[in-house]
């Protein structure tokens, strides 16, 4: 088998997921990037996943000051990854260059550290892309993780956006807000499929959680009972 292996290695040699520099089969990340990764771990808020720097022990101090102002509609998130340059270039290469393979990978890691935020809820969905946008990329970066994590659990067309609107990339969030102004709805076919649920939702990479809070939103008001978001990285502001 380790012979197998090692030809296989050989032909089809594994590379980073961000550099694409030559690792080991069982590798994601060379040795370079790998520490350069910043993962998100506790204590951070219940609700966002943003970080904190000290763990004041109470219930209060579980949710960040944000959150706080302006509940969200969402109730739960993990995000895997503090967004830096190194989680970037594996998600840009995931998502623009052709490396749909990268979706499996991106799935065992969520996996990996999340099975049982998981495996507690009754339906599993992604932030879905305009039509449009989907003709260009040819697939849903989200809905492919979502697809590897749980097929069974995965609605893939439970949120439709109806709107198409410019880029998020480089909007200040009160202009994401408008920008996401009626963008999503829930699939007529699911309305009375998701009252009292709980749904995980799926997402790459949460920036203001603008989009993610928006389809959120939309499902609350359709009946759903707790919403929980994954995603792969997390844009942290100082």
């Amino acid at each position: 088998m380790k012979i197998i292996q090692n030809i296989l290695q050989l032909l089809f040699p594994n590379k980073c997921i961000s550099c694409q520099e030559i690792v080991s089969h069982d590798a994601n990340f060379c040795a370079k990037c790998w520490p350069n990764l910043q993962f998100i771990n506790f204590p951070k808020c219940k609700i966002c996943s943003y970080p904190f720097e000290l763990n004041l022990g109470d219930e209060i101090s579980k949710i960040c000051a944000n959150c706080l102002k302006k509940t969200p509609f969402f109730d739960e998130t993990i995000s895997i990854y503090r967004y830096n340059d190194i989680i970037g270039n594996a998600i840009a290469n995931y998502k623009y260059r052709d490396q749909t393979h990268l979706a499996k990978i991106f799935a065992k890691i969520l996996i990996k550290k999340t099975q049982n935020f998981i495996d507690d809820c009754d339906i599993i969905c992604a932030i879905p892309l305009h039509k449009n946008k989907l003709k260009i990329r040819k697939f849903n970066q989200s809905i492919l993780i979502a697809k590897h994590i749980n097929s069974q659990k995965t609605v893939f067309d439970l949120i439709i956006r109806v709107k198409e609107q410019q880029s998020q990339v480089k909007l200040s969030q009160k202009k994401r807000i408008k920008n996401l102004k009626r963008a999503f709805i829930v699939n007529p076919k699911y309305k009375n499929k998701i009252n009292g649920k709980t749904i995980l939702l799926i997402d790459d990479v949460i920036t203001t959680s603008t989009t993610i809070n928006s389809v959120s939103r939309v499902l609350k008001k359709n009946g759903v009972k707790k919403i929980k978001v994954l995603t792969i990285a997390k844009t942290i502001f100082s």
